[in-house]
């Protein structure tokens, strides 16, 4: 269908390009497109041969041909009494591909000439417009929403499984921009689109409430929806995408002990595991660190050296036989600041040999008993005959661990004490290196802040540079993604905006967006989001469907009945 033509009264580029609609003289338009609807414009130069440019609309405009009237002059062309003006319609295009009949692999970017009809492109020809048919093609095809056009959209795995990149942000309002629905949107749709050949594994922290702590259950809205316009809607898009509307299986959730006297977990979900770590585990893992400012021991060498003077003793005294029986071993964090404050224990004496200052020890006393104030003991567990590490490296499984219930600095220990894990693990296992670990993580701004450095933001930043080469592949959420380490966020290969507030759309981290979508971004809905990367010439601007599994502890309660007469209908 033809609707309009390339106007010769702006500029026209081959990568931008503006369209008057078509309309008889003196009546509007027959159709107006929407913004982010795709068209084509075929056209020919003679050297270069037939031509096909292919395009979204940006933004639609309306004014009086030729000059801007006085008022009672307006007033006189909307009442009919006189025809000083005609009404037009204008739209701003933006390329997305360009194909060429003479030069297939090296199309060349001229620009479509004036006069040039302008056809909507509908149907299977809207993949070819945004490139989806070239990966696609080659199976690397990620379903990450629907178009406004209401055909779906999809994004190339190898910007997301290393191949060519890696990561993804999502960034937006608290409370609007659905960051959380789209992030476990993005799982169960890795989930399904790599199936049995890969079977990647997800490690997901639940940061705030009990909102992931519930992903194998049915929503309680979800199901009292199907029956509604809005839910059958939402069914159509799941079928279009190819996504199954359906709760997460293979899953584990962790949660960590009520106090230090019990291993009930303290959650909303009575069957979660809880998990800690004894103090073999502890310090082989290199977790003792996690616990300091890492911007205090790099400007404090003496408390760095009397850190490290620690973990060496007590790595020394793990590799005997009897360290069990060894009183010089702490089952606590209270053991060792006994044995630090000791004048006759061995590792006072060799902090002392080290030629570390009381100060020092004194100082680093304080800084053990800060963390045994804010829960350590409720992750460095006495009990050295049993582990309860949290176990993560099953194919094709997903792990939830609530973090939600401790303090800043001890959720930092947790997730740093994992990330470290699957580090060492994919650098120890070369087998386990081609399968894909997703740390999905919100508040990423809390752990990998801008304008501090810590212990787990560097390993943020070890992981989002050189993550893709293990296959460790990180989905960080925050609300606004400039107080976000820069060397993380922009290692992100595909960008996610939802509902953003425009004075943080100014910012840098948001120059990927045209201008006119960051105008969009200040007003998107819920379950709306612009999607970036490299596999797309410009941002897409897609909807997604209300999650089929609860993440909220108020979503819950379908019984087993119900979920089975759900599905079986």
């Amino acid at each position: 269908m033809v609707i309009g033509y390339i106007t010769g009264s702006e500029r026209t580029s081959p990568y931008e390009f503006y369209i008057r609609m078509r309309s008889d003289l003196g009546k509007l338009p027959s159709y107006v497109p929407r913004i982010g609807e795709i068209i084509k414009v075929p056209f020919e130069y003679e050297n270069q041969g037939k031509i096909v440019l292919y395009a979204v609309i940006t933004e639609v405009t309306s004014s009086w041909d030729g000059y801007q009237m006085p008022g009672f002059e307006e007033r006189l062309a909307i009442e009919k009494k006189a025809k000083m003006a005609l009404r037009t319609f204008t739209a701003k295009a933006i390329t997305t591909r360009i194909v060429s009949e003479k030069d297939k692999f090296n199309p060349p970017d001229v620009p479509p000439t004036p006069g040039s009809p302008v056809y909507l492109v509908e149907g299977e020809e809207v993949s070819i417009g945004l490139s989806f048919d070239e990966i696609m093609e080659k199976g690397k095809a990620l379903p990450v929403g629907i178009l406004d056009n209401g055909y779906p959209a999809y994004v190339d795995l190898d910007y997301i499984l290393g191949e060519n990149g890696a990561h993804i942000n999502i960034s937006g309002q608290s409370g609007v921009a659905s960051k959380t629905s789209y992030m476990t949107f993005l799982m169960r749709s890795i989930i399904d689109t790599l199936g049995e050949k890969i079977k990647p594994i997800f490690i997901v922290f639940n940061v705030k409430g009990q909102s992931l702590m519930f992903l194998d259950e049915v929503s309680r809205k979800w199901k009292s929806s199907l029956n509604t316009a809005q839910g059958k809607r939402w069914l159509e898009m799941y079928k279009s995408l190819g996504i199954k509307p359906e709760p997460f299986e293979n899953i584990e959730f962790y949660a960590v002990r009520e106090n230090t006297v019990t291993t009930k977990p303290n959650s909303l979900r009575n069957s979660a595991k809880t998990y800690w770590w004894n103090t073999k585990e502890f310090f082989e893992n290199d977790l003792f660190e996690l616990i300091f400012d890492p911007d205090e021991l790099s400007r404090n060498s003496n408390l760095m050296l009397s850190v490290i003077t620690v973990e060496e003793f007590i790595l020394e005294k793990l590799e005997r036989k009897n360290w069990k029986s060894d009183k010089e071993v702490p089952k606590d964090s209270y053991e060792l600041l006994r044995l630090i404050g000791n004048d006759d224990s061995e590792l006072r004496k060799r902090l002392q040999e080290e030629g570390i200052h009381k100060s020092t020890i004194k100082l680093l006393q304080r800084r053990i008993q800060l963390a045994s104030k804010s829960g350590l003991e409720l992750l460095w567990h006495r009990d050295d005959n049993k582990s309860n590490k949290i176990s993560w490296k099953e194919k094709g499984k997903i792990t939830v661990v609530d973090i939600s219930r401790l303090r800043t600095k001890m959720q930092a220990v947790v997730v740093g004490a994992l990330l470290k894990d699957i580090i060492k693990s994919k650098e120890k296992d070369a087998s386990f290196i081609d399968i894909p670990v997703f740390i999905l993580i919100d508040e990423l701004n809390k752990y990998s802040p801008r304008s501090e450095r810590s212990e787990i933001a560097s390993i943020f930043r070890d992981v989002s540079e050189r993550g893709r080469s293990f296959g460790i592949i990180l989905i960080g959420a925050e609300q606004t993604a400039s107080e976000v380490d820069y060397r993380v966020v922009t290692q992100a290969s595909t960008t996610v905006v939802g509902r953003q507030k425009w004075v943080e759309l100014q910012k840098s981290e948001y120059g990927h967006l045209l201008p006119e979508q960051k105008r969009r971004a200040a007003t998107l809905g819920k379950g709306e989001m612009i999607v970036d990367q490299p596999s797309l010439r410009v941002p897409i601007k897609i909807s997604f469907p209300f999650p089929a599994w609860v993440l909220s502890e108020k979503d819950r309660g379908i019984d087993d009945e119900e979920v089975e007469m759900l599905y079986d209908a």
